[in-house]
């Protein structure tokens, strides 16, 4: 391993440190920028076009009170949590993918996001009148954890396996659906209208709060996934090598699903049903960076919120003044993406 080819990153104040090849960090370097100059052409863009030397003197603070409300109450809150979010999806997939030894794993797939939705459609349908639609983040989050439980707890047979995991959260998955189908079905128009485009998944009228709060949920659940990713790397063996060389096997997968739970569930409950994130862009940072999850995590969070951010332009801006909800843009990525995914492991 040469020194040239790797580059040695420390978070001192966190003992850390991660050899990184050197290409690798420039293709994140490289995301970073263009993530960058595509939240900037996002913020720039909408109904009212504002220059780029504009923006700046909007951002400092500058603007008058229609631009300020445009930019800085509508657009920027509503991009930064497509970032996070982007984030939140693409981490989820990225680690139940390494835990689960399958490319197809994924919030979507395992019943995070299904739990979520189900907990949100019985909010919208049945407690709408009763209760704050502030508490709509709350019984969502709620459900992909509660899911999450009840998968592990199925899954349980003198430990969890990577097989027992995915087909029980098929299930899962399947029963979920059916039982919010027939809430949507049962209920009336505009609330059925109202829960499906929950389940979309939109980032529009997004507020400060919400940033802020998923913004606090990836300063913790970030920093925790730090330090798994070396069990993370020791998982892409066999279960007995991982145990033979040292790795706590239920241990790191109880710390794995849940931190994987909490990254999808907060990022669900606050942007609705926004799907496939965490099944492409773990697989696009893979071509990009490898496996090696030191470069592997941080690749497929700059992937993942570019694709969110991205979606969510086009929806915002190319079909004015419709604003077509962003999970609709990934759907139609995302679904080719799976089907293609399946037939390569076929033929394999």
């Amino acid at each position: 391993m040469s020194q040239s080819t790797y580059t040695t990153l420390r978070l001192k104040r966190l003992l850390v440190s991660f050899q990184v090849q050197t290409k690798a960090l420039w293709i994140m370097i490289a995301l970073s920028l263009f993530l960058l100059g595509l939240m900037t052409v996002s913020l720039k863009s909408g109904t009212t076009d504002v220059s780029f030397e504009r923006l700046v003197w909007i951002l400092l603070g500058h603007g008058n009170s229609v631009e300020n409300f445009s930019v800085l109450t509508l657009r920027l809150p509503r991009i930064l949590l497509g970032v996070l979010v982007g984030v939140g999806l693409a981490l989820a997939g990225a680690i139940l993918q390494g835990m689960i030894r399958n490319p197809l794993a994924s919030p979507d797939v395992i019943g995070v996001n299904s739990g979520a939705s189900l907990m949100a459609v019985i909010f919208i349908t049945l407690l709408y009148d009763r209760l704050n639609i502030h508490f709509l983040p709350l019984f969502a989050f709620a459900g992909a954890l509660l899911v999450v439980a009840t998968l592990y707890a199925l899954a349980w047979k003198n430990g969890v396996t990577p097989f027992r995991l995915i087909l029980v959260g098929f299930g899962i998955t399947a029963m979920l659906g059916a039982i919010q189908t027939i809430l949507m079905i049962s209920s009336d128009i505009a609330r059925s209208a109202s829960a499906y485009t929950w389940l979309t998944g939109s980032l529009h009228a997004t507020k400060w709060y919400e940033v802020q709060i998923v913004f606090g949920w990836m300063l913790v659940l970030i920093p925790a996934l730090i330090f798994l990713v070396s069990s993370l790397n020791l998982q892409q063996v066999s279960d007995d090598i991982t145990v033979s060389l040292g790795g706590r096997l239920q241990f790191i997968r109880f710390g794995t699903i849940g931190i994987a739970a909490c990254l999808a569930g907060i990022s669900v409950a606050f942007a609705g049903g926004i799907g496939f994130i965490g099944l492409m862009a773990p697989h696009i940072a893979r071509k990009l960076v490898g496996t090696s999850y030191g470069q592997l995590l941080p690749c497929a969070a700059l992937v993942g919120a570019i694709l969110v951010v991205l979606s969510d332009w086009i929806g915002r801006t190319w079909f004015a003044p419709l604003d077509i909800a962003a999970g609709v843009f990934t759907a139609l990525i995302g679904a080719p993406f799976f089907l293609y995914l399946f037939v390569r492991m076929r033929n394999k």
